[in-house]
């Protein structure tokens, strides 16, 4: 099955390159959609939406360029012949694409400023490889399946996924966001560009001079339009309600768009509920189905379909799973799909903008001492109170992290690969925090879990939240239009306030699409045990022999502050065996 694209293929082949697209059909959905696309000497295949395609075939029409479909393929075609390889700064999307250019015989690849959209490569002997997941790469004559130890290292000591251009496999690379790829064929070499700063463009903003009020009113404008334009589909769209701020603001959003559009469409929206109520957001999906009378689905995932999932789930992840939120996020597209949504918005990248974490308050509280101690000590009440917070949960959660060192757990070869461990950058500030959110540890893996569960389901997922214009504007907002009274993503928020119910106004504690995980494993040791100790057999030089006993005594004590160590060990278990990663010899150096 093509699940990246089940409505069309095609294959193009000159000279010494060649380029294949599978499609899914989502503007102008005739035959003319067809790709790889050619015009006067230059090729493209693309994966993804450039939203602002109209407003960009009328200014190339303006120039002379004339139209022959109704896609934005097309359009960055001709973008691409009119700006050269600065056609990227005029698109408002998220893209991969490469373009072949037969005139100068090189290949120009792209890739959205936030990685929304993903684009793999890797050099093999004389070729130049390119391709939407890794697992494409595995069909290759000469493929092995060989281990980044590195990246497995911090996997498994810290969970982190997707945080440099490095990926699981060895020498696979994923083309970092805002950047460029223009390899020339003739001397088989690449140059990787970066085309967008964001850092660089928050520095040449001059401050706002506007009041609380009309800041406001603006990120309702923006809001507002990028959702509208991310709206633009020949198919029918839906979105994902998790009952959450984001996710909430987004339906309302839309919504609004309908009623003052006068257009009949009823919205619908898709959602996963838990019969266990600690983990369940059933009441917040249903008070905003509710007050927007909205066509609400539900999914109610289970450990059974968990454990008879999970190898395809990684499979099509091409990573480990994180935690079991994917696998819950994998069903709500499933249902999109069986409801006949073929486009879904979702809410990823708002805690990023909007300082939705909380790791946001250490440099608030820090920043806000410094200027005014009467006001951080308030905010810090505040935000006691509105969290619910107990000095008792913030022992227990120091004591959490102080007892998460698992270096005696690991082979002492492999614990080599700890000296080449990112650091992530440091947080002065808000903005600080959200720059390296949405660009290191953070918002990448999220985006690569969001892309990999909605294409599995020939699901496209639309984020109005990473839209440039406004993330550039979050980012360059005074810290307390984020962060107000302890309450976190103020300006949503109030701007949201007439739209949204009361108890999602009102709702500060997040969630954060949790899952019965920990039940779920209690429930399942035996299952858990097997499957790991197979793989610390097979592969001895990651894992110490000590290991097995240390997961066995935790599951028994249900000391859940080590449950996520124990989860990812299973799933780069599950992980290693889907791949046929036989043995995962570590490799000390990349």
């Amino acid at each position: 099955a093509y699940h990246r694209g089940p409505d069309d293929g095609g294959i193009f082949i000159a000279r010494s390159v060649g380029l294949a697209h599978r499609r899914l059909s989502i503007l102008d959905l005739s035959e003319k959609g067809h790709q790889p696309m050619s015009f006067e000497g230059v090729t493209i295949t693309f994966n993804g939406e450039i939203y602002n395609f109209l407003e960009l075939n009328q200014v190339l029409i303006s120039v002379g360029y004339t139209f022959q479909t109704g896609t934005d393929t097309e359009v960055i075609l001709k973008a691409y012949l009119h700006w050269g390889e600065n056609c990227v700064q005029h698109f408002n999307g998220m893209w991969a694409f490469a373009i072949f250019d037969e005139r100068k015989n090189i290949v120009f690849c792209s890739r959205d400023r936030f990685g929304i959209k993903p684009f793999y490569y890797m050099l093999m002997g004389d070729k130049f490889c390119f391709c939407s997941e890794i697992k494409q790469l595995t069909a290759l004559r000469g493929w092995t399946s060989e281990i980044n130890p590195i990246r497995a290292y911090e996997f498994l000591a810290f969970g982190r996924h997707d945080h440099t251009a490095e990926t699981f496999f060895h020498q696979v690379f994923q083309l970092p966001q805002a950047c460029n790829l223009i390899y020339a064929i003739d001397t088989h070499s690449y140059t990787i560009k970066k085309y967008y700063d964001l850092r660089e463009r928050l520095e040449n903003k001059s401050p706002t001079t506007l009041s609380t009020a009309e800041n406001i009113t603006l990120f309702q404008q923006l809001f507002d339009d990028a959702v509208r334009l991310r709206l633009r589909s020949d198919v029918k769209t839906g979105s994902a309600l998790s009952g959450g701020l984001d996710s909430s603001s987004i339906v309302a959003s839309v919504q609004n768009y309908l009623t003052i559009n006068s257009l009949p469409t009823v919205q619908e929206t898709v959602s996963a509920c838990f019969e266990d109520k600690r983990f369940d957001e059933s009441r917040y999906v249903d008070a905003m189905a509710n007050y927007t009378q909205v066509q609400s689905h539900k999914v109610y995932p289970t450990v059974e379909q968990l454990w008879n999932s999970i190898k395809t789930i990684t499979w099509h992840q091409d990573e480990p799973l994180a935690s079991a939120s994917i696998f819950a996020q994998f069903l709500v597209f499933k249902k999109a799909k069986e409801e006949g949504l073929k486009v879904m918005l979702d809410g990823q990248g708002a805690d990023e903008i909007l300082a939705g974490y909380d790791k946001f308050y250490a440099p608030y509280f820090k920043n806000l001492l410094q200027k005014n101690p009467y006001l951080a000590v308030r905010a810090f009440v505040q935000y006691f109170h509105h969290h619910n917070i107990t000095l008792k949960a913030i022992w227990q959660g120091i004591q959490s992290r102080k007892s998460t060192n698992y270096q005696h757990l690991f082979h002492a070869d492999f614990m080599n690969n700890q000296a080449a461990v990112f650091k992530r950058p440091a947080d002065f500030s808000i903005a600080d925090c959200s720059i390296n959110l949405l660009y290191t540890i953070g918002l990448p893996m999220l985006l690569h879990f969001e892309d990999r569960n909605s294409m599995a389901h020939s699901v496209e997922s639309r984020v109005p939240f990473l839209d440039y214009r406004l993330v550039e504007f979050c980012l360059s907002l005074p810290e307390n239009l984020k962060i107000q009274h302890g309450k976190r993503k103020y300006i949503l928020r109030e701007a949201m306030k007439e739209r949204l119910p009361e108890a999602i106004y009102h709702r500060f504690d997040k969630m954060g699409f949790v899952t019965p995980q920990n039940v779920w494993m209690d429930d399942h040791k035996d299952f858990l045990i097997i499957i790991i100790q197979a793989f610390i057999k097979k592969n001895s030089s990651i894992l110490a022999a000590n290991t097995i006993d240390f997961i066995k005594k935790t599951l028994q004590n249900q000391d859940y502050s080590h449950y996520s160590f124990i989860w990812r060990v299973f799933a780069f278990s599950v992980w290693t065996e889907v791949f046929e990663i036989a043995n995962s010899t570590a490799r000390s150096s990349q």
